[in-house]
């Protein structure tokens, strides 16, 4: 084997290492389970507006769409690799912002007054996310990336 022959092969392992990064990247941020996982964010957020017997049926329900899209995302995904170090804990920051900014919207409303306001904070909350998924699709890739190399 000549250095070009090893060279290139090196070369090819390389692309095909950026194509399983594309791939996982853009599946983890694919349309419908943003959507779904957004649903069921606002079920579970909101429920605390809705009277006994019923928000335990929209916790439930949250939690089921939610478990249920990430199951299906998660056997349908074209790469399969284990989440570790600084990815997961940027993925627990997002989690903790977001959990910060229903709290905030939900406080916030309380003392304006507004009517049914952890639907609001849920509300917003959920958009947020939606948002955040498609703006910090760059930053994840390159953490992802990051954590391949290591």
């Amino acid at each position: 084997m000549t250095s070009y022959d090893a060279q290139t092969a090196l070369n090819a392992v390389h692309h095909r290492q950026e194509q399983t990064f594309d791939a996982y990247t853009r599946h983890a941020n694919s349309r419908p389970y943003v959507i779904v996982a957004a649903l069921g964010l606002f079920a579970v957020c909101a429920s605390f507006d809705l009277p006994s017997p019923w928000n335990t049926a929209a916790v439930l329900a949250g939690n089921a769409l939610t478990l249920g899209g990430l199951f299906v995302h998660h056997r349908r995904a074209p790469v399969r690799r284990k989440t570790v170090g600084p990815e997961a804990m940027f993925y627990a920051a997002i989690a903790v912002l977001l959990l910060a900014l229903f709290w905030t919207v939900a406080i916030a409303a309380h003392f304006l007054g507004l009517p049914a306001r952890y639907t609001l904070a849920a509300a917003v909350t959920a958009l947020t996310a939606v948002v955040a998924s498609y703006a910090l699709r760059p930053l994840v890739g390159t953490i992802v990336r990051r954590n391949g190399h290591s």
